[in-house]
């Protein structure tokens, strides 16, 4: 996308979000427990936030809340069936779950702020993708959930996106897109995010 391009989007969907109503949103921060974080990744795609998601990412913070490090995370897994862990089924998702813990342990990667340094590190993105089911919104969201600032472009994302009118984007043009928004607001990018996600869901 050229520049002169990205601005003209950037400024229609400012204007949009001018004449909308978002209800307001507090800073996120980390949950600090590396099997929620990995968790709460790999779960979330296509599936729904509130009812399935969540609940199981707070089954762990919970009942597992003494497992914080990947390491913890690692040694839990093998104490305890994942299924049991998650209290999930979905053979696909699981295994991401582990090959995503045993990636981070292989990396030195412990704890969130050490996954927010090793995200921000560009040449560490293309074998992170080697991962299976790992693609740019979830390294997105996970800069998110380290403490990170990102857009994790979804489809309520992209829905939004259409309906300020603009339309055809890739995840690389939504993502610069809404970068440059939040800029141009002087909000962090993880509000433009929650905030837009949120008026998307709310029915």
């Amino acid at each position: 996308m050229l520049d002169v391009e990205l601005c003209n989007y950037a400024v229609k969907l400012v204007n949009f979000i001018q004449k909308k109503e978002f209800v307001p949103v507090t800073q996120r921060k980390p949950y600090y427990h590396m099997g929620a974080t990995i968790t709460d990744a790999i779960l979330q795609a296509g599936l729904n936030y509130h009812h399935v998601v969540y609940p199981r990412v707070l089954k762990i913070l919970t009942e597992y809340s003494d497992y914080k490090t990947t390491c913890d995370f690692i040694i839990l897994m093998q104490v305890f069936p994942l299924t049991e862990i998650v209290d999930w089924k979905n053979s696909k998702k699981l295994q991401r779950i582990r090959d995503l813990s045993w990636f981070l342990y292989n990396n030195g990667i412990e704890n969130e702020d050490q996954l927010a340094k090793w995200l921000d590190i560009e040449k560490n993105i293309s074998p992170l993708r080697k991962v299976d089911g790992i693609g740019p919104k979830t390294i997105d969201y996970l800069k998110i959930l380290s403490g990170n600032q990102a857009v994790a472009i979804d489809r309520h994302l992209f829905a939004f996106l259409e309906l300020a009118g603009i339309f055809h984007c890739s995840y690389q043009d939504a993502s610069l897109i809404y970068t440059k928004v939040s800029e141009l607001l002087n909000i962090s990018q993880y509000e433009l995010d929650r905030k837009v996600w949120l008026y998307m869901v709310k029915d």
